[in-house]
């Protein structure tokens, strides 16, 4: 059974310090399965602010489950005032992360 103990929740406001920081209180015996990271910003900050994210937390050797939610960040009013998401914004964050190799 897979259990997940603490969920970290990361925007594009975070500096790459705070979620090594958060992984260092969250998860000091750096137990696999015990923290996951869930990134939460549009796709336009997300090629931009995510890389650092995440070579910041690899670089300190803890390990972490990515997780991205695309729908959130991406969130625009229609014309009608109700809050909703452009699709083709929706497929760039997933296009972003698809393909994305981190040394």
């Amino acid at each position: 059974m897979f259990l997940v103990e603490y969920l970290l929740q990361l925007s594009d406001k975070m500096p790459p310090a705070d979620p090594v920081k958060l992984c260092e209180i969250l998860n000091p015996h750096n137990k696999p399965g015990r923290l996951t990271v869930i990134v939460c910003m549009g796709s336009e900050k997300l090629s931009e602010k995510f890389p650092a994210l995440v070579l910041a937390v690899r670089n300190t050797g803890h390990i972490v489950t990515w997780f991205s939610d695309p729908m959130h960040g991406n969130t625009i009013k229609a014309t009608s005032g109700l809050k909703t998401q452009r699709f083709d914004a929706i497929l760039m964050s997933s296009a972003i992360l698809t393909p994305l190799s981190i040394p």
